[in-house]
């Protein structure tokens, strides 16, 4: 991002829906009550929405979809709605860095004064996430995604750090306890109210060996949105804004966005770092220069990005403590914490946040979001 754009858009309007298993809820049920909240958390109505980014692709492989049935498109939601809308597109990669970034784009140059920005998931009855049980898929999925290619590329990925560097899943049990803990201080997340112990960790199933059953997001029903727009204009609405100083997708991505936002790595007070897979969180440490190569193992001993500790990472459960909406959490609440309405999860005094949404194998974006 240009440094002249830095704080010229904000994120103003926060929604999200309880997450749930084997929910009797659908798509649009929970589509709708988050779009909704995001409006009028944001002090507007959705005849001021004229700008919308989605992110509606579904997770469960190749299999053939239904608009608002498993995946909820922008005509869908816009007539839904009522919307007016000037602008607006739907970005079908799933992780929601593309939609928040066109979205930052739709604002600075004039396309769309307030946009809603929306990830629904729908955990559809006999189709699971990782294997097509279709009769049919399409697309380069249809070579991958049918048997679980993706979530073995990680537990590869695991195995060669774990040799290279030394680390065990002890240690990676810093990551997951972390998380799980952040979710029973988020009255929304899908494992609040169940800890889960070393023991629970170690002793639980293998999906890919070194990662266990507790090394992955959480599949659920339910949804997050978030509205923007430009500052001038956040200035007149209820909350304080979350100010967006940067954000980058580049291969450099450690750097740039400290260059991009103009805010240095030792002055991010949280870090909201997506966690699909656990081994992620460390990826991302390493890449952002928190910790050195081969050293994230080592950085997140002792509580270190708990809560209370020197840099909480996805303070709010995450993928896996809350529920998965591929990032759109991750949004949210590090908006949460800039703005200060976090409740028991606020870290105190904050006034930079870090989003880290995606990872190698899907588009990957960093945000840095302030108080400007």
């Amino acid at each position: 991002m240009d440094p002249a754009l830095r704080n010229k858009t904000a994120i103003v309007g926060v929604g999200y829906t309880s997450m749930e298993r084997k929910s009797g809820r659908s798509l649009p049920d929970v589509a709708m009550e988050a779009a909704r909240n995001a409006i009028a958390d944001a002090g507007l109505t959705p005849a001021d929405i004229d700008g919308y980014a989605g992110t509606p692709k579904a997770p469960n492989a190749s299999a053939f979809h239904w608009d608002g049935v498993d995946e909820i498109s922008e005509r869908y939601m816009g007539s839904a709605l009522g919307l007016n809308l000037r602008w607006a597109s739907d970005f079908n990669r799933g992780v929601v860095g593309d939609a928040v970034a066109a979205a930052i784009q739709s604002l600075v140059t004039g396309t769309a004064n307030y946009v809603l920005c929306l990830r629904a998931m729908y955990e559809r009855p006999g189709v699971r996430y990782a294997a097509s049980e279709s009769s049919a898929s399409g697309g380069p999925e249809q070579f991958t995604a049918p048997y679980g290619v993706g979530i073995g590329a990680m537990a590869m990925w695991l195995q060669r750090y774990m040799h290279d560097y030394g680390a065990t899943r002890e240690e990676l049990f810093d990551v997951v306890s972390a998380l799980r803990g952040h979710a029973q201080l988020n009255p929304y997340a899908y494992w609040r109210g169940k800890p889960l112990t070393l023991e629970d960790y170690l002793t639980s199933r293998w999906v890919y060996e070194p990662m266990c059953l507790y090394d992955y997001d959480i599949p659920v029903t339910g949804a997050g949105a978030v509205v923007l727009t430009t500052a001038d204009r956040a200035k007149a609405l209820p909350h304080r804004p979350a100010y967006i100083s940067g954000f980058v997708s580049t291969r450099e991505r450690g750097d740039a966005i400290f260059e991009a936002s103009g805010i240095g790595r030792e002055a991010v007070q949280a870090a909201q770092l997506y966690d699909g897979f656990s081994p992620v969180v460390w990826k991302w440490l390493e890449e952002l220069g928190f910790a050195g190569k081969g050293e994230a193992h080592e950085f997140t001993r002792d509580g270190r990005i708990a809560h209370g500790g020197a840099l909480p990472v996805t303070t709010f459960g995450g993928s896996q403590g809350e529920g998965r909406l591929h990032g759109m959490g991750h949004v949210r609440e590090g908006a949460m914490q800039v703005m200060g309405r976090a409740g028991d999860r606020q870290v105190p005094g904050l006034e930079n946040c870090l989003v880290a949404l995606g990872f190698d194998a899907v588009p990957s974006w960093v945000l840095m979001l302030s108080t400007g």
